[in-house]
């Protein structure tokens, strides 16, 4: 084996691994600042971001919440507007009810007072005297009773017993008068009962009619229906006898058996008469003559 010694100059290759250290240093160097500029700017752009971001949703935010108010807001004011428009034809409605409300309570207050007093003066026509005994001759008595009463000065003691004795002859004294005129009010009572029984027919019997009114039972139409009219002579019965007369033929009128018939002559002859004796315009009499012709069948019971 043979052994061969050389020497080798390092000193270049030193020199240039120590020129690679600085550059690798100044490199590491340039790459820590490049990603310290690098984060930065990273941070940078992602905050940029995020304010252009929350900027965009704020103005989406706003304009959609703006468009909704804008809308609500319409339907608003004309909700406003109807609730208002409303209001007014209730308080229209209202006022006409309060007026319609009073003149109905004070047409019907004048006739509750009138029969109110009609009715008050009837029962006291039924017994006249003791009513007078009752308004006038008990207050004129009270009166005599409590003012009448004598008063004699005494003095102390002896005024109270003597006023208690001279109280009680006059209360005496009054209630034999008082007891007299009684006695003579029930002896008057009597004799005026007795000339009643011998004035008033005795055993007679209420005798009851059966009386024939004619009646007209018109119908009308209209748009908004049909209505109907009784009408009939009020001179033949008192007013509660024709307004009864009125109410069971507005109960039975619906139920009453028609049947269809030929045309009256007397009917279409007095129609002819008075319209030609009456004084209407010549459009009304054609009018209803026109009516007449276009009637439907008549009907009867």
């Amino acid at each position: 084996m043979e052994y061969i010694n050389c020497r080798v100059d390092t000193q270049p290759m030193a020199d240039e691994l120590h020129s690679v250290s600085r550059h690798v240093t100044g490199t590491t160097t340039a790459v820590v600042a490049m990603q310290a500029a690098v984060i930065q700017a990273d941070k940078e752009a992602a905050e940029r971001v995020c304010n252009d971001v929350n900027r965009g949703f704020h103005a989406l935010m706003s304009s959609t919440l703006s468009q909704k108010i804008a809308n609500l807001q319409s339907e608003v004011d004309s909700h406003l507007m109807r609730l208002n428009q409303q209001t007014k034809q209730l308080l229209n409605i209202r006022r006409q009810m309060e007026r319609d409300y009073m003149r109905t309570a004070q047409r019907y207050t004048k006739t509750f007072n009138s029969l109110n007093k009609e009715l008050r003066q009837r029962v006291q026509e039924l017994d006249q005297p003791i009513f007078r005994f009752a308004t006038t001759e008990v207050e004129t008595t009270h009166n005599r009773m409590t003012s009448l009463t004598a008063t004699v000065p005494v003095g102390q003691t002896e005024s109270v017993t003597d006023a208690q004795r001279i109280l009680t002859s006059n209360v005496k004294y009054h209630g034999i008068q008082v007891l007299e005129a009684a006695k003579s009010f029930v002896a008057s009572m009597e004799d005026q009962k007795a000339l009643t029984n011998r004035i008033l027919l005795a055993n007679q019997k209420a005798e009851s009619k059966v009386l024939y009114m004619p009646v007209v039972i018109s119908e009308r139409c209209f748009e908004q229906g049909s209505s109907s009219l009784i009408t009939s002579c009020d001179a033949l019965l008192s007013a509660q006898n024709t307004s009864s007369v009125r109410g069971e033929l507005m109960q039975v009128a619906s139920t009453m058996p028609w049947h269809e018939t030929a045309a009256d002559e007397k009917v279409t002859n007095e129609l002819v008469r008075l319209m030609a004796e009456s004084d209407a315009p010549e459009r009304i009499k054609r009018t209803i003559q026109k009516l007449m012709e276009k009637a439907p069948q008549y009907q009867t019971l």
